[in-house]
């Protein structure tokens, strides 16, 4: 999760952090702002003493010489606390503004993940991305990558290779395997496109309900529109029920989250608290107690909700469902979430934006830290060769039946304490902003 954008200038006039804000600092005569220093040791020394200063868990940063380092990229992996965070990471300003501002981002436009019987298909498709653009498919078997066959890929590790520099242009080839098809081979270039950020929202009946069902694959700023136009649909519809497919969203703005808690419930006291963000203890007075946004349109009728999950549900994401459980029922379907209960802000120095773990996120009653994930209370597999929203899909049939029966199928019985009975055999690591975009 991300929070509002956090501008600081360091190190020349030491540290100037409000969170927040948008600042910098000036120069001891007030007539001026230094100039910042966009070497690589000045971008270091940025990266060094910010981490010494807002990271969480500051007191953990190793004292080494940053000057030693080539970049502020190579830098991180050293002062980050491992194996706790995952997340920290270093993006580009117009990368960073373009996908959280505008809802651009570059890449190929697509999410892959591998199924139960360890087959690499693609997930999620762009629309309007050069994925998009090519014809392919949710369900979509890829067995060769630039050649290569994903068991090499997964052997070595070749993720982060094939995927390539951050450049448009650059040509990645998928060889394809489809139902009732030759086998094909696709050459896709990466591109600048529009994130569609909600997904097949619709309105289904199960039982005497009528339902609401829509995927949200981010939080970003063009997301708020996109949500009013759902939930508009929803109103009209005269929804009872609303089942959130969240099993691709790695997280975003936590601004978005709550308004999107906002359209879904709205307790009946005025000011109500949803979430609290809790810095280290250098930085308590940045500490805030946000509550829900005071729409123009009334909250949906629910006296409970339905989120889809996966290994890929993350951040604001998780946030969202652990802040509206202190208000009412919200049931899981699918399997544990990623686990990660704080989040960053952007701090911009040149054309850098250090991310650090900065907040913890807590609910009104002042719960978090689930590392571990949250847990289905219905286990239910992403069942990729069928459509999103198609109420045959594993996952959504689940959410369905748990709504129509107040139980999980006999098959959706979690073992033990709601863990995953068959976790998919391989993981593929989703990292910074990729996890965020959900899609290469």
């Amino acid at each position: 999760m991300v929070a509002s954008k956090l501008v600081a200038v360091l190190s020349t006039c030491a540290l100037a952090l409000a969170a927040a804000a948008t600042g910098g600092c000036t120069a001891s005569d007030g007539d001026a702002e230094p100039k910042a220093d966009c070497s690589p040791q000045g971008q270091n020394q940025f990266l060094f003493e910010l981490m010494k200063d807002a990271y969480l868990w500051y007191d953990g940063v190793p004292d080494l010489d940053y000057r030693a380092y080539p970049s502020p990229e190579a830098l991180l992996v050293d002062l980050v606390t491992e194996p706790r965070d995952r997340w920290s990471y270093i993006s580009t300003k117009s990368v960073d503004d373009a996908f959280f501002r505008e809802g651009q981002t570059l890449g190929f436009g697509m999410r892959w993940s591998f199924d139960q019987e360890s087959s690499l298909r693609l997930a999620l498709i762009q629309p309007g991305s050069p994925a998009g653009e090519a014809g392919l498919r949710r369900g979509d078997a890829v067995v060769a990558i630039n050649g290569i066959d994903v068991e090499q890929v997964v052997s070595d590790d070749l993720w982060e290779e094939l995927a390539g520099p951050d450049e448009e242009g650059y040509e990645m080839s998928l060889t394809i395997e489809r139902a009732d098809v030759e086998a094909f081979t696709v050459a896709l270039r990466k591109a600048w496109y529009g994130i569609t950020t909600v997904v097949s929202p619709r309105v289904l009946q199960t039982g005497a309900a009528t339902v609401g069902y829509l995927m949200l694959t981010t939080f970003i700023e063009p997301s708020v529109r996109e949500l009013d136009s759902a939930f508009a649909l929803f109103r009209e519809s005269q929804v009872d029920e609303l089942v959130l497919d969240l099993r691709y969203n790695g997280g975003g703005r936590l601004s978005v989250e709550r308004h999107l808690a906002s359209l879904i419930h709205r307790p009946a006291e005025a000011g109500a608290l949803l979430d609290i963000t809790a810095h280290n203890d250098r930085h308590v007075d940045w500490d805030k107690r946000e509550t829900f946004d005071d729409l123009d349109q009334p909250p949906l009728p629910l006296s409970r909700l339905v989120v889809i999950t996966s290994g890929g549900t993350a951040s604001a994401s998780e946030s969202l469902i652990n802040s509206l459980r202190a208000y009412m029922d919200v049931k899981i379907v699918g399997s544990t979430t990623h686990g990660k209960p704080v989040g960053m802000y952007g701090w911009d120095n040149c054309d850098m934006v250090v991310h650090p773990i900065a907040f913890r996120v807590l609910n009104a009653k002042e719960e978090g830290d689930f590392y571990d994930g949250l847990p289905p209370d219905c286990a239910a597999d992403d069942t990729l060769g069928a459509e999103l929203g198609d109420a045959g899909e594993t996952c959504l049939a689940e959410a369905l039946h748990l709504l129509e029966h107040g139980a999980c199928s006999t098959a959706a019985q979690p073992d033990g304490a709601g863990e995953r009975r068959a976790a998919p055999p391989r993981e593929i690591p989703w990292r910074g902003l990729r996890r965020e975009v959900g899609a290469l």
